[in-house]
């Protein structure tokens, strides 16, 4: 299974998780496993009021990006897997918006490379969003959280 989802649909991150573990994933390898799952809000900075957002992107260079940060972040932390997978497209409250997955042999790996891969994602993937409120306007994120 690839190592890196770019996906217009719904994400269901239990079910994808075991079939990554399943098809990829030698457990009697890996003593550690950290996972970060995250979900649309409808709040923001400075509102409460979300109600979708779009998340634009450039399909091949978004994915060799990330493709390339998996597999640097791999080599760095001796990682044994790697699941990075985000939504892209027009993406609502409650939707899974991404998800980040490592497998190594001690935990300390597998939970400090989830927190790069995340924060690379937050400020460096090219990934665009635009928030669109209930009142009808909408606005491109200049800030990550």
């Amino acid at each position: 299974m690839n190592s890196v989802i770019l996906s217009l649909d719904p994400i269901e991150p239990y079910k994808l998780l075991k079939k990554f573990q399943d098809t990829s994933c030698n457990l009697s390898l890996s003593g550690g496993q950290s996972v970060f799952i995250g979900y649309m809000r409808e709040t923001n900075q400075s509102r409460g009021d979300v109600i979708s957002m779009k998340l634009d992107y450039y399909p091949n260079m978004t994915k060799r990006y990330l493709i390339n940060l998996g597999e640097k972040i791999k080599k760095d932390y001796k990682l044994h897997n790697v699941l990075i997978a985000h939504r892209v497209g027009d993406v609502f409250p409650d939707d899974c918006l991404v998800i980040v997955a490592c497998w190594s042999k001690h935990r300390k790996s597998s939970i400090d490379a989830v927190k790069v891969i995340l924060e690379d994602l937050k400020h460096n993937a090219p990934l665009w969003k635009k928030e669109s409120f209930s009142d009808n306007t909408s606005k491109w994120v200049e800030v990550n959280t």
